[in-house]
């Protein structure tokens, strides 16, 4: 089964912005998205007024209305269009000739970017009802194709008989508890190297041949 062909195209949060819409925007409002998204995920969204927006990135609050009718549907925008050029880049991580935990291990470190997340954007994102529903669907997207590749694994005799569910929630959760400052500097390991170091356990421990 090709969980890029399967999964993806039947459980993929539907962009906000399409591209079609955004092949519209102006080379200048593709920009101004990219330095948001930017300065959202370094200093997060609520604190800034549209006006402040628009100091901060350069430009007119005239192309940020432009792009979207108020500052809570831009940052969703901002957001959505984070959320799915990460996922492009986990799925496209993805080799389907590959065992599927090489393919599980691809998939998460292709998609760390998820996973580096500021702290006080975190804040914002748990503090603002609308942002958090749209990433939720996104992390229930992880969650669905994780669950495909571990189910798939189970039918191949690579994996043993596990649950997909309880295997992908704790992948899934695993860079969120190692992103934290504190469990950063106690554990002394980077975010890579801890979530490299949780797929190299967890995928192990399910492993026929292990």
């Amino acid at each position: 089964m090709s969980v890029p062909g399967t999964v993806a195209a039947r459980r993929r949060p539907r962009p906000l912005l399409s591209q079609r819409a955004e092949a519209r925007l102006g080379p200048r409002h593709r920009e101004v998205l990219d330095e948001l998204e930017a300065l959202f995920l370094r200093d997060g969204f609520s604190g800034f007024s549209v006006r402040e927006l628009a100091a901060s990135v350069g430009c007119s609050r005239r192309t940020l209305y432009e792009v979207a009718p108020s500052k809570d549907e831009l940052v969703l925008i901002v957001l959505d269009r984070f959320l799915h050029r990460v996922g492009r880049a986990a799925l496209d991580s993805i080799d389907t000739t590959q065992s599927f935990a090489d393919q599980i291990t691809a998939y998460f470190l292709g998609g760390i970017e998820l996973q580096r997340l500021t702290h006080v954007f975190g804040e914002d994102l748990a503090d603002d009802a609308a942002a958090r529903r749209l990433f939720d669907r996104h992390y229930g997207f992880v969650m669905a194709v994780t669950e495909q590749l571990v189910a798939d694994g189970v039918a191949s005799g690579e994996f043993l008989p596990v649950s997909p569910s309880i295997v992908a929630g704790v992948l899934a959760g695993t860079g969120m508890f190692f992103n934290q400052p504190d469990v950063q500097a106690d554990t002394g390991l980077d975010l890579e190297r801890a979530i490299d170091g949780a797929l190299e356990l967890v995928v192990r421990s399910i492993r026929t041949d292990s």
